[in-house]
Order: C-alpha cells, then structure tokens, then sequence
C-alpha cells in the first residue's frame, strides 16, 4: 500500500537507475514519489549496494580537495589513496573535461 512522502506526495514502487562514484549499479528496485520526484531505496538494497562499493574497493575513497593556484593554470591535489586505487603516477596522462557548470569527469589515460 503507497504511503505519503515528506512532500505529502505518493510513494510507488518502481525501478530506479543507481550510480555511485560514476559506476552504474543498474536498475534497483525503489519508491518514487507521485509529487516530487524523489527516489528512495529500501535498506536491503542500500546494503546490497554498499557490498558492492566495498568489494570493487571505491568505499570510503571520496575526499574533498581545495582548488590551488601554480602560475596561471588551477591545481587540484588527488590524494593518495585515490591515486594508488587508480594506479596513477606521477607523469600519468589524464584527460579532464567539464560535465556540467559544477561537474568535472577525470579519465586515465595512462602513462
């Protein structure tokens, strides 16, 4: 039976497309909100998922970094734990490009 949302909105049960950390986890079950949109996942399935962030070694990896200045180009440090997940090293060639206004994807290309 669909129970309300804090919006006052429906809850009903459908799939919802599940991404962390850029990796597509696929459809899960969830309850989306009638009203405003909202996505909730059971605790089975936030579970479930937490598994798999730990077994593909990315839990815990997210860090916040602050934005440097070196001549006329921006610098952002990438911690060290994040560096040997990724096996980055130093010379390593990155690609980065904006996503959104807020977002920036980084992609290894190698060494």
């Amino acid at each position: 039976m669909p129970y309300p949302c804090t919006c006052g909105g429906t809850l009903k049960k459908s799939q919802c497309a599940v991404e962390f950390f850029g990796i597509d986890f696929g459809l899960r079950e969830c309850e989306i909100c009638t009203s405003c949109g909202s996505e909730y996942l059971s605790q089975e399935t936030m579970k479930e998922i937490e598994e798999e962030v730990k077994a593909k070694r990315i839990f815990g990896l997210e860090r916040n970094v602050k934005v440097s200045k070196s001549g006329n180009s921006l610098v952002i440090r990438i911690p060290k734990e994040i560096a040997e997940f990724m096996n980055l090293k130093k010379d390593g060639l990155l690609r980065l490009f904006p996503v959104e206004s807020r977002r920036l994807e980084i992609e290894v290309l190698g060494d």
